[in-house]
Formats: structure tokens, C-alpha cells, sequence
């Protein structure tokens, strides 16, 4: 399971390394989108009473603060904003079975509470574990995009050099030299 999630992981830092950072707008949209989204799911919590109404409200608190965490990754895709996200899951869940738990007696709320730390505990060391992963991940993502913007700067100094002695040339060979110069260079 741990080479799934690290393999999930990996994808999920690619992806976010290759989108565009969304601009300061879209960011402030989204934190009022999701600020709203919590708003209305805590007004539908106010309907509910006692245990459900806590477990509702826990349940709305986890989602805004998963959304927060998800967008900060989104916009500066980090090895710690993903630990950071990974840890805010965990927390969430970990407050709903805590809660859930409050509801059972004795032995049952000792197991219960006791299940529930163990998984907040594992979650807590697999973020860690995939904080280098993910950290792997976006570095030999920038190093692959690093490279292929220099092999592109080469190219295209190659290209302007070629168009250069193209241009020393009579006038009756230098079309010629321009349109082998493009065919050699038609990927620029």
C-alpha cells in the first residue's frame, strides 16, 4: 500500500510542479469559495442536534481546513506544503473518530480512541516518510524542465548562428542555407 501512496504521491507532485501557480485573484476567489462552502456547511450543521450537530461541525472544519491545505500546495507545490496537507488529513480525520468515539462506553471508547491514535499515528510517519518522496519527485521534476529549457536555448542559438552565416552568403545560395537552416531547426 505505502508504494501505491508513494506512487500517488509522486504523480500528484508532478502534476502540481507542471501547472501554472494560480495569480493572487484566483487565490483569493478560492479562499472566499471555500470560506462560503464552510459557512453554509456549518449552517446546515445548526439543524442537527448534540452528538450529531459536534460530529457535522468537526466534519465541515476538516473539509475547509483540507481545501486551505490543498490550495497552498497548489499554489507553491512544496515537499512541506504536501506534509502540511497530508498532516491536515490526518488531523481531520483523527478529530472525527474522536468524536465518534465519544459517543461509545467503557472498553469500546478505550479501543475506539486507542484505534483512532494508532491511524492518526501512521498517517502522521507515512507524511513524513512521503515528504521525501514528494521532495525526490519535484526535484528531478525541475531538474528534467531545467534541462530542456537549456537544450532549448542551445537550439535556438544554434538556429540564430545558422541564420547568421546564411546571411554572409550571396544573395543566390543564402535562400537555399535559410531553408536548410529551417528544416534542421523546424522543432524551434
Amino acid at each position: 500500500m505505502s508504494l501505491r501512496l508513494a506512487l500517488l504521491a509522486t504523480t500528484l507532485a508532478c502534476a502540481a510542479a507542471q501547472a501554472a501557480p494560480p495569480s493572487q485573484d484566483e487565490l483569493r476567489a478560492q479562499r472566499e469559495r471555500i470560506q462560503d462552502q464552510y459557512e453554509t456547511a456549518r449552517a446546515q450543521c445548526r439543524r442537527l442536534d448534540g452528538h450529531a450537530r459536534a460530529l457535522c461541525q468537526e466534519q465541515a472544519r476538516g473539509e475547509r481546513d483540507i481545501q486551505v491545505a490543498e490550495m497552498r500546495f497548489e499554489a507553491e507545490p512544496t515537499a512541506d506544503n504536501d506534509q502540511k496537507l497530508r498532516l491536515v488529513r490526518a488531523e481531520a480525520s483523527f478529530a472525527r473518530a474522536q468524536l465518534q468515539c465519544k459517543e461509545m462506553d467503557g472498553q469500546a471508547r478505550r479501543v475506539c480512541r486507542a484505534d483512532a491514535q494508532t491511524v492518526y499515528e501512521q498517517a502522521k510517519n507515512e507524511a513524513v516518510l512521503q515528504r521525501e518522496v514528494v521532495q525526490q519527485a519535484l526535484g528531478s521534476e525541475n531538474a528534467v524542465r531545467e534541462r530542456a529549457a537549456q537544450a532549448q536555448r542551445m537550439a535556438q542559438g544554434q538556429y540564430d548562428a545558422a541564420l547568421r552565416r546564411c546571411d554572409a552568403l550571396p544573395p543566390e545560395g543564402r535562400l537555399n542555407c535559410l531553408d536548410d537552416a529551417k528544416k534542421r531547426f523546424s522543432s524551434l
